[in-house]
């Protein structure tokens, strides 16, 4: 387990490497629009659904005492014989529990419907098929389901594993979830700490974003594909439409600046690559997206 930093040197990131067997990954540029490659299909997965009890903490300053139910969507990408899933939804043991689960009893519930399992099955998948698991932040809604593959190469930005195994901050909620983080991450095999955005394949279809703000290492998805063009995975850079409108922080969010700057960065990415963002949580627009085995292309 992690409990030091190691923030910047050469020698840290050669120590770390060494004591926790992880390969590391430098920051890249972004791909040129102009001659990326592709990915093949984006499959949406239904991860998840809930409901939270005040949805202030998300909006601050308006709907105090409303509840609000939310989406939870993973996405899985094929890029010629390798799948790369974007966060892994609640855990599948959900399913089978009439009472729900939750990250953060006090506010909100999460139910499942579908299993990953199940829904990798319906376009002939098995767990082991995935190549790499991408993880946008380690709230339990997002890593649920990480154990289910321990061969696969789970990619995470390093400052994100690092703070989860760090010390504890003024805000009690998020500390709960800093340890339950740790609880459903467990100690993955094939770990990758990225460092900043990274090209996943290496030709531009696929290219990790640092969208830090909502967690220290919290980063979104930038997917290209023939048809579709350029898509954004928002991770939680924002909830819902309305917030990224009038750059909204949620009050979980770890860092109210960070969370403005990565917002600005986004929308300056949106207008490079002419892309279509979808947000994870949004629910309104999520219910309108394509759902597996539907795909885009």
């Amino acid at each position: 387990m992690i409990r030091k930093r190691y923030l910047g040197s050469a020698c840290g990131l050669l120590l770390l490497s060494l004591l926790t067997g992880t390969a590391i990954a430098s920051s890249r540029e972004l791909p040129n629009p102009s001659n990326a490659g592709f990915a093949e299909k984006l499959y949406r997965l239904d991860c998840g659904r809930s409901i939270a009890n005040d949805e202030s903490i998300w909006t601050p300053g308006e709907n105090q005492g409303h509840s609000i139910e939310f989406s939870s969507t993973c996405w899985l990408v094929k890029r010629g014989n390798q799948w790369l899933l974007w966060d892994t939804g609640v855990p599948e043991a959900t399913a089978t529990d009439p009472n729900g689960w939750s990250t953060l009893p006090k506010l909100i519930l999460y139910h499942l419907d579908k299993t990953l399992t199940g829904q990798l099955a319906e376009i002939g998948l098995k767990l082991p098929d995935v190549t790499y698991v991408a993880i946008s932040h380690t709230h339990g809604d997002h890593i649920g389901n990480v154990t289910l593959f321990p061969d696969a190469e789970i990619l995470i930005q390093r400052t994100e594993y690092e703070w989860i195994h760090g010390g504890n901050g003024p805000n009690e909620n998020v500390n709960q979830l800093m340890a339950l983080a740790r609880r459903l991450m467990g100690n993955p095999r094939n770990l990758r700490l990225t460092d900043g955005d990274l090209d996943v394949f290496g030709d531009g279809s696929v290219t990790l974003i640092s969208t830090p703000g909502h967690t220290p290492g919290s980063q979104s998805l930038l997917v290209h594909l023939k048809n579709s063009g350029f898509i954004v995975l928002s991770g939680d850079v924002v909830h819902l439409e309305e917030n990224f409108a009038k750059s909204r922080v949620p009050s979980l969010n770890t860092d109210k600046q960070a969370s403005i700057e990565s917002m600005e960065r986004i929308r300056q990415i949106i207008k490079t690559y002419k892309a279509i963002m979808f947000i994870n949580h949004d629910k309104k627009q999520t219910d309108g997206l394509k759902l597996l085995p539907a795909f885009y292309d």
